[in-house]
């Protein structure tokens, strides 16, 4: 047993999400269309979520049944327990639905507020990236690792949305330390993929986000090296409330990055 889970769980959870990724894509070519719909808040919703969704509840309640599924698209309460699974059945619906390939499955699994396994699968591919306490991180069969890079300019990756003229938070602090930073962009949990395999050196969220978009990315990253850090500098934990709720934070491949105590400090003052 590693990081508190059974050996099997990490190919179980793969398949789940592989399976997952099937439904989503044959609910794609379904003529009939996706069925999307909005929620409360506006955000889309379809068929695709829906049977994703239904697909990782049952198979990680066969996992251990005693755990608890907090899922975008279902349960929101976690109860009294303290290790929980944290899904997004479908990230990237506005993807999804416009026709693109960049949507992910993610599962993570939590525990005292921090997630101790990831999975990101992209089901146009099958490609997956996964990792946690005990495992490394991986690119399906393949170790990865955060970027350990001698010069001192980071490779920044961050959302379409988060203009860099409208760069608040981490976002902003390091482009004024960087304003030479090479700067792109990437919707989805696919980002961390990016800083988890050392194509990017760091990921900073602006714009507030839910803990089902953060956690598995969140697991992947310090797998592989790196570090996800809140707001207030601090490592990113997950905390019980309506939604789910993450504000801003900042995704590092390279834990021991040289400039990352400087943007930190600047960020906590």
């Amino acid at each position: 047993m590693r990081g508190g889970f059974p050996a099997y769980w990490p190919a179980a959870v793969r398949e789940a999400c592989a399976e997952a990724g099937r439904a989503i894509l044959a609910v794609r070519s379904d003529a009939v269309g996706a069925g999307v719909e909005r929620k409360a808040d506006g955000s889309p919703v379809s068929r695709a979520d829906r049977a994703a969704s239904d697909i990782l509840r049952d198979r990680l309640c066969a996992l251990s049944p005693s755990l608890p599924v907090v899922c975008e698209e279902g349960s929101h309460d976690p109860g009294l327990s303290a290790r929980f699974w944290v899904v997004d059945p479908l990230d990237g619906t506005r993807e999804f639905v416009r026709g693109s390939d960049v949507f992910t499955v993610n599962v993570a699994l939590v525990d005292e507020g921090r997630p101790v396994f990831g999975a990101i699968h992209l089901p146009v591919s099958g490609q997956c990236w996964w990792g946690g306490v005990g495992l490394g991180a991986w690119r399906d069969e393949e170790p990865i690792h955060g970027a350990r890079r001698t010069d001192e300019l980071p490779r920044i990756i961050s959302s379409p949305a988060e203009r860099a003229a409208n760069a608040r938070g981490f976002l902003a602090l390091l482009l004024r330390h960087f304003p030479d930073a090479e700067l792109s962009q990437l919707p989805g949990a696919l980002k961390f993929c990016r800083v988890a395999e050392g194509l990017a050196d760091a990921y900073p969220r602006v714009t507030p986000s839910a803990a089902w978009d953060i956690a598995a990315g969140h697991a992947l990253v310090e797998a592989a090296g790196g570090t996800v850090l809140g707001e207030d500098g601090r490592d990113l934990r997950y905390r019980m409330a309506p939604g789910w709720p993450v504000p801003g934070f900042l995704a590092v491949g390279d834990a021991g990055a040289q400039w990352l105590g400087e943007v930190v400090s600047r960020a906590s003052r």
